[in-house]
């Protein structure tokens, strides 16, 4: 057994040392504490007080307890405050950096995006020879660089020679389906019937051959492709409606103005409506409802919107101008006239151009499709209204119009838009040309008229963006073109195809101008063209300053009642021959024989 050690009576124990706490340098406190009958018993707080009183230690009272409690709540409200600023903070640092994680992968795919422009050249080890070389062609290079800068908001021009192209004219209409372009009728030195083919990959023209119910010569008519399949109705009835399916590879022609009938002095306006099969190369004629065909016309704005045809304002044939809407349904071959809201056209407008921006317009006009698939309408789709003018026949004046307007019809009652748009837009004009490029969401005008002006035909360039609704002037490069006015164009991916037209020369010749939108094709476009490019260009003004009799003999304008002819002095007997000549049966028109 080990022996431990008990500690005898009266035995005193070490002394406690307190001046090395914290509280400062204090004398030190020596407390005696005395063990009897083996037991240790210790002195209370008080008396340790009465003995030593320079150092108060706490009581064990009442009232230092609720003094520590309110203390320690204080501390926890103090605590609770801090932890709700902290968790607040953290929360915004949460979504500060969602955003920012959001903008760095939109920069790391605009990066990916750009990398795929980028040409990569496989790098090739040279010899020690050729090193000199290497460097003159790389010199060259930096040349040839500073020479073409980077051009942003411009389009490149360049016009193609063919070994046939068409007779000159203006106010023919062409279409697009595929790869190809159809372009039918027109005014030159005679209205034109023709259908001609243009191979947009290969540059060639070519005329085709029409069948079954040909239409007569016409301008100022419109053409479009329906573009996807339908139901199509040739004939209307309430009670026999036959309906024949059409993939889509069709074209449809309505109104334009025959020959000028001197006889008459009248221009004779058409209304019939036409469908031309691509394949077959054969026209048929639509017989729709008489009540509500609307009134013969020419120089109206028109588009393909849901399942038919809508037209929009027009000339009549003694010169007066239409405000009016129509729509003809293909499936049923019924006209019926559309009644609109807030229409800024109240006197009527002529020469516009009407622009279908929806992302599926098949669909319009069909409220069953539409509830099934509950499509959401855009704030931008409409039908855009650029261009025009209107006729005081009071005042026998003409007015122009430069301002843009939305017709929506995903809204009830068909309500007119006119936006808040910004930049400077285009100068008031007609016979101008708007085309709708999908991939870039933009509206290009070119060309046009106003008869007001010194110079009044136009070769300027302006994009609409349709997003942002701002007017852009594009700058031109390449082969500019000619001034001109009542030509045609078709919309090919980036690019856009220019036909025809006229200007105080007389008629533009018809090959082919394209406008190229595509920044990226622009740059390598740029660096192709060649000083001699720019002295056939100067040729080619030179020409233009040069007059031209005989097409100004042939060219007459669109706001005269008559054609400029030239003037000569006729017998009687010559006068009565021309007024038998005009009077005699083979001079009518075909659909009055």
């Amino acid at each position: 057994m080990i022996e431990r050690n008990r500690v005898s009576s009266q035995q005193k124990l070490p002394t406690l040392d307190l001046s090395s706490t914290n509280r400062g340098t204090v004398d030190r406190l020596k407390v005696n504490i005395t063990v009897q009958s083996g037991d240790a018993q210790f002195i209370s707080f008080r008396s340790l007080n009465e003995q030593n009183p320079k150092f108060p230690l706490p009581h064990n009272s009442v009232d230092s307890s609720s003094n520590l409690n309110s203390s320690i709540q204080n501390d926890l409200n103090q605590n609770k405050k801090i932890v709700q600023l902290l968790g607040n903070t953290l929360y915004r640092q949460k979504y500060e950096y969602q955003e920012v994680q959001e903008t760095l992968i939109k920069k790391m795919r605009t990066m990916t995006r750009m990398q795929k422009y980028v040409k990569r050249i496989p790098h090739k080890v040279e010899t020690f020879q050729n090193l000199e070389k290497i460097a003159q062609t790389s010199q060259q290079q930096i040349k040839k660089k500073v020479s073409f800068p980077m051009f942003y908001n411009g389009a490149f021009f360049t016009k193609l020679q063919h070994q046939w192209i068409p007779t000159v004219r203006e106010n023919t209409m062409a279409a697009d389906y595929q790869k190809r372009i159809y372009i039918f009728g027109g005014i030159g030195s005679e209205v034109f019937g023709d259908m001609i083919e243009y191979e947009i990959q290969f540059g060639k023209f070519r005329e085709l051959k029409q069948k079954g119910d040909i239409p007569l010569n016409r301008y100022g008519h419109c053409l479009h492709c329906i573009g996807y399949p339908m139901l199509l109705s040739t004939q209307f009835s309430y009670d026999n409606q036959q309906q024949n399916s059409i993939n889509g590879k069709q074209l449809i022609i309505y109104g334009g103005e025959m020959q000028f009938n001197s006889a008459l002095k009248i221009r004779e306006n058409l209304s019939d409506t036409r469908i031309y099969d691509i394949e077959t190369e054969t026209w048929q004629l639509l017989k729709p409802n008489i009540e509500c065909i609307p009134e013969s016309r020419r120089s109206f704005g028109s588009c393909i919107i849901g399942r038919g045809l809508l037209i929009m304002g027009g000339i009549r044939s003694r010169f007066q101008v239409f405000n009016d809407l129509h729509y003809l349904n293909l499936s049923l071959c019924k006209w019926t006239p559309l009644e609109t809201q807030k229409n800024p056209f109240i006197k009527g407008l002529a020469f516009q151009q009407l622009v279908c921006v929806y992302n599926k317009p098949q669909y319009i006009f069909e409220k069953r499709e539409t509830r099934s698939k509950q499509l959401k309408s855009q704030d931008y789709e409409g039908v855009y209204c650029f261009g025009g003018c209107f006729i005081d026949e009071n005042k026998n004046t003409q007015y122009y119009s430069n301002f843009l307007a939305i017709l929506k019809f995903d809204q009830p009652f068909n309500n007119w838009i006119i936006p808040e748009i910004t930049g400077k837009p285009p100068m008031s004009r007609i016979q101008h040309t708007a085309s709708y490029i999908q991939d870039m969401n933009i509206i290009i005008i070119f060309g046009g008229r106003d008869d007001q002006k010194n110079n009044p035909y136009f070769n300027d360039l302006f994009a609409f963006k349709i997003l942002d609704r701002e007017w852009i002037q594009l700058d031109i490069f390449g082969s500019i073109p000619r001034p001109r006015a009542a030509h045609t164009a078709v919309s090919y991916r980036s690019q856009i195809l220019y036909f025809g037209g006229v200007n105080l020369n007389g008629y533009v010749e018809f090959s082919v101008n394209i406008a190229e939108f595509n920044q990226n094709q622009i740059r390598q476009l740029a660096a192709e063209y060649r000083p001699n490019d720019q002295r056939h260009d100067q040729e080619l003004e030179r020409e233009e300053q040069q007059p031209q009799s005989i097409i100004n003999k042939q060219y007459f304008s669109l706001h005269q009642i008559t054609p400029v002819q030239p003037l000569k002095k006729l017998t009687k007997a010559e006068e009565l021959d021309l007024q038998i000549k005009q009077l005699s049966f083979q001079n009518f028109p075909k659909h009055l024989k």
